[in-house]
């Protein structure tokens, strides 16, 4: 089976967009969100209405959570705390019925999806760092776990010797004996000093992993947030992939 695995979109439609059209063309038999559909952006409702259209399920991720009021606003720093109060008063009942269904995680074909860590996903925590990723191997059982979060592609690989490798390459044979957590990146918001969308294709059969990265129209989305009145630090990133 061949995976297309999205993340971290927030509201971004221009990137969306891109994205589905670069998946449309490689026939992959399920799309996945990992969540976090709306927050900083200027468009959430448009971006539910395409998930929901688009994706064969679609996970809970912490501004969806937030948008929903169930996590407090507090939780988040000043500009994405601006973002998160607007994104609140822009949802459509439509849209907020959709996010509130959406589950923490999901297991399948010996893969976890999760937005943000197997280890008690609803804390809303990362994995950055090896001894993040070691804590976490403890938390799940399948060979394979997709995550996003923190907009930054990598793999991690727990070897039969229980050390840790990092790569940050954009493709990636998964080895039988080892385990994986693969972070997907960010379609609407990348971190990595990359401005393109970033999402991944996996395929189940090969045991594959690929980075795909997608040039969208960065600049129309930081116009309609300019007319939204969102943050200037969070229109000026998306020029930098920071």
């Amino acid at each position: 089976m061949r995976y297309a695995i999205i993340s971290d979109i927030h509201g971004n439609l221009a990137a969306l967009e891109k994205v589905l059209e670069r998946i449309d063309r490689e026939k992959c038999d399920k799309t996945v969100c990992l969540g976090d559909i709306v927050g900083y952006g200027p468009f959430p409702n448009e971006c539910v209405a395409l998930v929901k259209k688009n994706c064969d399920f679609c996970l809970m991720g912490n501004h969806d959570h937030a948008a929903l009021d169930l996590t407090d606003a507090a939780y988040f720093n000043t500009f994405a705390k601006m973002a998160i109060m607007w994104t609140r008063k822009a949802l459509s009942k439509e849209s907020k019925e959709f996010l509130a269904g959406l589950p923490l995680q999901k297991s399948e074909n010996d893969i976890l999806f999760v937005h943000a860590t197997p280890c008690v996903p609803i804390e809303w925590e990362y994995v950055l760092s090896s001894f993040d990723a070691m804590q976490n191997f403890y938390c799940f059982n399948e060979p394979v776990c997709f995550v996003g979060h923190s907009h930054v592609p990598v793999v991690f690989s727990l070897g039969e010797n229980k050390e840790i490798s990092i790569s940050r390459k954009e493709s990636t044979e998964l080895l039988q004996d080892n385990r994986y957590i693969i972070n997907v990146g960010s379609v609407g918001q990348p971190r990595d000093g990359e401005p393109k969308s970033a999402f991944v294709l996996f395929d189940t059969d090969t045991q594959t992993h690929q980075l795909v990265r997608v040039e969208y129209d960065f600049q129309a989305t930081q116009r309609a947030m300019l007319k939204f009145d969102l943050p200037l630090f969070l229109v000026e990133r998306l020029a930098h992939g920071q």
